[in-house]
């Protein structure tokens, strides 16, 4: 079961906003009524940057899908703006103490962006969705996220519940889930004593490695390093639009650390990673000799940076060369147990030591 959010801060936080629920008939919910994954989506509201990045996230798969020409973006937009109406509408249930009408119009915008995802790239989109969450609980980052063990007993509970969804035949109530479990990990990244709170080196470092992944990402792609059976037009449909996805990530990424919104900087940056990543996948699924290669990918470029960083590494590298090797050991424990989604794993530590390698 997910983890009940009950630490004092999260309480404190609600409290600012029952202040303004002395009228009856603005407060349907009791705190002591709320469900886990209410309390989630209330401490979700209470954090504009969580929500932002839901519609933000659409929309540069919208942006896309309109360059390269793609049925439905039109309407994806206007879903994404009804999305960030409704989202604006649930902020101020909420500090109204409104709690229902604040989850209901939530769930009314993850919905909307639902829509609007699926109208561009399908139930594949839904797919990818529910496969990024699952890569981000493979690899949580203890130095990223401010309590990693809450973080991954929700995702787990929302991974579940979407792939039930999804099984079902709901693709836009899964994705609906999915959205949530992308705004919980961006309301989890932070330090532990300040929630949302992201130090500025450490969103340097995502943006830095997230520009290594696409151009990573670009390297193997003119190398051919992994051939496909897909034929030529699939592949580089494929790879030009993943591509582009990775590119705007990173530019929001950018713009974000530029602008001081750190935390925001981070979750783009790390999309930028996890967006080069299906650049290098080819279409049709990963296939074995995709992953032999990934690991001999990454095992070769740890080598590589330690040989760059020989007995000269400063605290941080040393860190990340760690990082790196125990990021090659969780791909391969969840590779031998036949998770395909150890190559996340791998293919982060190949960014980390081709960051490292200069």
């Amino acid at each position: 079961m997910m983890r009940t959010l009950t630490n004092h801060r999260f309480l404190a936080l609600l409290g600012l906003f029952a202040v303004a629920a002395c009228d009856e008939t603005s407060m349907d919910l009791g705190f002591d009524e709320l469900t886990p994954q209410e309390q989630l989506q209330l401490a979700i509201l209470a954090d504009p940057g969580s929500y932002d990045i839901a519609v933000d996230f659409t929309q540069v798969m919208n942006n896309v899908a309109m360059s390269r020409g793609m049925g439905g973006a039109t309407q994806a937009r206007a879903l994404n703006a009804e999305a960030r109406a409704a989202f604006a509408e649930a902020r101020a249930a909420m500090l109204a103490g409104d709690h229902r009408r604040a989850l209901e119009a939530s769930a009314i915008a993850r919905r909307l962006i639902a829509r609007a995802l699926i109208m561009t790239g399908g139930v594949p989109s839904v797919e990818d969705l529910i496969e990024r969450l699952e890569d981000i609980l493979l690899t949580i980052d203890p130095d990223v996220f401010d309590d990693p063990d809450a973080l991954r007993a929700e995702l787990e509970v929302i991974i579940a519940e979407a792939h039930a969804l999804l099984a079902g035949g709901d693709s836009v109530a899964a994705a609906a889930r999915a959205i949530l479990g992308e705004q919980g990990t961006r309301w989890h990244r932070g330090r532990r004593d300040r929630r949302g709170d992201i130090d500025p080196d450490r969103a340097r470092l995502a943006v830095a490695l997230g520009a290594t992944a696409v151009s990573l990402a670009e390297r193997l792609i003119a190398e051919d390093v992994f051939p496909t059976d897909a034929s030529e037009t699939d592949a580089v449909d494929h790879q030009d639009r993943w591509l582009a996805n990775a590119h705007e990530m990173l530019e929001k990424a950018e713009q974000a650390l530029a602008n001081g919104n750190f935390a925001r900087a981070v979750h783009f940056a790390q999309h930028a990673q996890w967006s080069a990543l299906k650049a290098v996948i080819l279409p049709g699924g990963i296939t074995q000799e995709e992953l032999r290669t990934m690991l001999q990918l990454a095992e070769a470029l740890l080598m590589d940076a330690e040989v760059a960083l020989g007995d000269e590494a400063s605290g941080l590298e040393l860190r990340l060369l760690n990082r790196a090797g125990s990021l090659i050991e969780i791909g391969i424990e969840r590779l031998e147990a036949g998770h395909k989604r150890g190559v996340a794993a791998l293919w982060r530590s190949a960014v980390i030591s081709t960051w490292l390698i200069g």
